[in-house]
């Protein structure tokens, strides 16, 4: 069978194709099978996009409020507001828990 996803992202205009049940079948799971991984993807990203009040990241670090203004003042661990709340992104809590010692740099002074 000649991959079906190849000849429709060729973007032939009006073809007729005569496929079997079982190249439909096929076709079908490749399709199913390319949704799943794309929201899977998504989530994973969500998740690490996930932003953590102070309670939890105290809890995760092991560490105090004056840590954590410190940590913010240093540009170790950013701290994003989100209204009068202060947040922590998930992905940067476990860049540090990592051991990796990047300072967080979003542009501003």
């Amino acid at each position: 069978m000649t991959d079906l996803m190849q000849i429709i992202s060729n973007g032939a205009a009006n073809i007729k194709l005569e496929i079997t049940g079982e190249d439909l079948r096929v076709f079908s799971d490749e399709l199913i099978n390319r949704a799943i991984n794309e929201v899977a993807l998504a989530f994973r990203a969500a998740d690490e996009e996930r932003l953590l009040s102070r309670e939890e990241v105290k809890d995760m670090c092991g560490v105090c409020d004056a840590t954590l203004w410190h940590w913010n003042k240093r540009n170790y661990l950013k701290a994003v507001k989100v209204g009068s709340k202060v947040r922590y992104r998930l992905s940067d809590v476990k860049r540090i828990l990592g051991g990796t010692n990047k300072t967080v740099d979003n542009g501003s002074k």
